[in-house]
């Protein structure tokens, strides 16, 4: 889920709630779920205030790496980052953990983290 930026705090608090009392643990990103991509290229807790500003930083790895720029609707997008997989949960787990003070912290409060690492973590955990 992404919190989608400092403007949509209070209906992602509400959001959460919600969640929360349905017994749904969200794997969030903020401020855009493009942060868990770009973690498979670097690490940063650089600050963004959109997904267009996180694609713009994403832009320049992925053309370095697959000679285009990134695109949501690209279907090839698991296909060209699965090699790439320990890394981003080794970088965005460093981020949440170092850059945003340890993982108490929600990610609501982290721009840029997201915790999508737990749950692809969790979901390859039975296959290590």
């Amino acid at each position: 889920m992404d919190t989608e930026g400092p403007e949509e705090l209070d209906a992602t608090r509400r959001a959460l709630e919600l969640l929360k009392d349905n017994s749904i643990a969200p794997a969030l990103s903020n401020p855009a779920f493009e942060v868990w991509i770009l973690a498979h290229f670097e690490k940063t807790g650089t600050g963004f205030l959109n997904c267009d500003q996180v694609i713009a930083r994403l832009n320049g790895p992925w053309k370095n790496h697959f000679s285009a720029e990134y695109d949501k609707a690209d279907r090839r997008i698991y296909q060209r980052l699965s090699t790439f997989t320990d890394l981003a949960i080794e970088n965005a787990k460093w981020v949440h953990e170092n850059h945003h003070d340890g993982l108490g912290k929600c990610i609501i409060e982290c721009n840029s983290a997201t915790d999508v690492y737990r749950l692809v973590g969790g979901l390859r955990a039975p296959f290590d």
